[in-house]
């Protein structure tokens, strides 16, 4: 056997060798994006935009629809909250500036019921 046959041999045997733990040389990358490229569906250019465009229209229509029910509920709460506590108004005027200062205050309303007072004897 003459020395070019065994250097060609071991580099055969060396690449083999490499491949089996994973070793990825350029040519196999370059092949591997070939096999990609030609594995790829053509997609037309009039369908991915209407793709594209009908599903921000949907994700528009499912915001709007969540907006429109997450206000629903903030109003329902609110009444909830108005029916439950009495308002509070606070009004005081500023000596300095003559001005009127207001503040607001919420108190659970007292849900007891008034019992009429018993006759005494």
């Amino acid at each position: 056997m003459s020395q070019e046959q065994n250097e060609g041999q071991q580099v055969r045997f060396g690449s083999r060798f490499a491949r089996m733990f994973g070793y990825v040389t350029p040519e196999d990358r370059s092949r591997w994006e070939q096999q990609r490229a030609q594995s790829k569906p053509n997609v037309n250019a009039i369908r991915q935009g209407a793709k594209s465009s009908l599903s921000s229209v949907m994700e528009f229509g499912e915001r709007n629809i969540g907006a429109k029910l997450d206000a629903a509920h903030r109003v329902a709460a609110q009444q909830r909250f108005e029916e439950s506590h009495d308002k509070v108004v606070n009004q005081r005027r500023d000596p300095n500036t003559r001005n009127i200062i207001e503040s607001v205050d919420y108190e659970p309303k007292d849900d007891r019921e008034e019992i009429e007072p018993d006759l005494e004897l």
